[in-house]
């Protein structure tokens, strides 16, 4: 029996889903306005392991992920960065696909929607919240007036009215009370927008998860996750919208939270500078590392990043390794499975599926494969190994830990001669990283475009991207990033 930890009710709760055989799963994704980090990427190896899990006990999941392709933040990048904000946006996507791949995310049955592409769906919910008068227009924008839905604060264990008066005052004096929130923002000069009954403008942030899940989950869907930071007031003005659209019934069974990720025991911060984009991460551990890293804590929990820890895991995976090669050579023994070995083997599978059973308990689960291979290595397992493979192939398959063995590709013999032939070598160079080399020629090329030499600074790009880089220019920033 499968147990989940609820938000909502702060306790362990029976999984019972909506649908026999079946789970309807929304997570909350990605705004992409900059490079994704390691923050980014806990909740995508996560939520993608209780799926390969719920998929394992026979179920047929169903998972739905936003992208936030239009934001304040995006809007304030392209500005800076001299790129439109449907460019940022792209961009940073196509980077986040990238890691989707390299991180093992199972994407059968996964649909990854864009909130442009579902404005009109937002217009028709925000008009019948309004007619159901939860919702008002102002100069600025049309917001949910939170007074009106009984139950707001349920998800945070927060009072309506302790938040009144721990509000901080707002810019924004047109709303009835500060702790109203946008469904619809009327757009500024100069910004994106779309036609709507209430003039041009753009949606609010938190509509945008409320309409596509139920859109493409039904109304009362099993699992809605994200990180412990989109409790409040993200996922509670998504309770509030979301259930006053439909009446009293629950919008969602099941609220599960992850932990977020700290950078050598401090907080995760863009503004401080503390801060690890995936890109960063994977020039020096492999995917299958970080991911192991990701999974190896209590997911509710915050995970702590640091290069010692990443080494441990890095070892710990060459450990699993190992021992699948050495598995792979013995199942192609043949020999009869000792009855002892075999129910071992059974009674440590077993082990691992009760602590997956409890919570998604990947932490726990990693410690019994580590136990499996401990009594390998000590000879307690022994016989024909291919029912072995068999069970270690389910762990892993589980967990989304590929074994890989791969060479890593040398590309820095071209950077190099792209350095030599524009006259920009020196000795120090071939001490130099790929990425620092690429660095290099970006920084060139800055200088080209500055000159007005774009036919030269198009042919470096060209040639980065034949050797695998892709290369977006603005007027103020280059975007660059190695394709898998």
């Amino acid at each position: 029996m499968i147990k989940v930890y609820n938000t909502l009710t702060r306790k362990k709760e029976e999984f019972i889903t909506r649908e026999k055989d079946k789970v309807y799963m929304y997570v909350c994704g990605l705004t992409p306005d900059n490079y994704p980090h390691i923050g980014h990427a806990r909740p995508l190896v996560v939520y993608d392991t209780m799926k390969r899990y719920l998929k394992h006990r026979g179920y047929q999941v169903k998972y739905v992920q936003n992208y936030t392709d239009i934001d304040d933040k995006i809007i304030k990048r392209g500005l800076e960065w001299g790129l439109s904000p449907k460019e940022i946006a792209e961009t940073f996507i196509k980077m986040y696909e990238k890691y989707i791949h390299q991180l093992n995310i199972d994407t059968e049955d996964n649909l990854y929607i864009k909130v442009t592409d579902q404005i009109k769906d937002i217009i028709e919910f925000i008009k019948l919240l309004q007619d159901k008068n939860f919702a008002y227009e102002t100069d600025t924008g049309v917001y949910f007036e939170v007074k009106k839905f009984k139950d707001y604060g349920k998800l945070s264990n927060r009072k309506i009215e302790d938040m009144l008066s721990g509000v901080r005052i707002e810019v924004d004096e047109t709303k009835k009370e500060p702790i109203d929130f946008a469904l619809w923002k009327k757009s500024k000069e100069g910004e994106p927008f779309w036609e709507s009954p209430w003039g041009k403008g753009r949606p609010g942030w938190h509509i945008e998860c409320s309409v596509i899940s139920i859109k493409y989950l039904g109304f009362g869907f099993d699992i809605h996750g994200g990180g412990n930071d989109l409790i409040f007031p993200h996922h509670e003005n998504e309770i509030a919208q979301g259930e006053a659209w439909k009446g009293d019934k629950p919008v969602v069974r099941y609220w599960l939270h992850n932990g977020l990720v700290n950078l050598n025991k401090e907080k995760m911060s863009k503004s401080l500078g503390n801060f690890l984009t995936i890109e960063d991460i994977l020039k020096t551990y492999e995917p299958e590392v970080l991911r192991l890293f990701l999974l190896s804590s209590d997911y509710h929990s915050p995970v702590d990043y640091s290069d010692e820890k990443m080494e441990d895991i890095r070892k710990q995976y060459y450990k699993i390794r190992e021992f699948y090669s050495m598995l792979q050579i013995l199942s192609k023994k043949e020999e009869s499975l000792e009855d002892n070995s075999k129910n071992l083997i059974d009674s440590i599978f077993n082990e691992f599926l009760d602590n997956m059973d409890d919570d998604f308990n990947t932490q726990g689960a990693i410690g019994i494969l580590f136990k499996l291979i401990n009594k390998f290595n000590v000879g307690e397992v022994k016989g024909n190994y291919s029912y072995l493979l068999e069970k270690v192939n389910d762990m892993l398959n589980i967990l989304g830990i590929k074994i890989t063995f791969r060479e890593s590709e040398d590309i820095k013999e071209e950077l190099i001669k792209i350095i030599k032939d524009y006259s920009l070598y020196n000795p120090n160079d071939e001490n130099l990283s790929e990425i620092e080399l690429v660095k290099k020629i970006i920084d060139y090329r800055k200088k080209l475009r500055e000159d007005k030499n774009f036919k030269l600074s198009d042919e470096i790009r060209d040639r980065l991207n034949r050797i695998g880089y892709d290369i977006r220019d603005g007027r103020k920033e280059t975007i660059f990033f190695k394709r898998e």
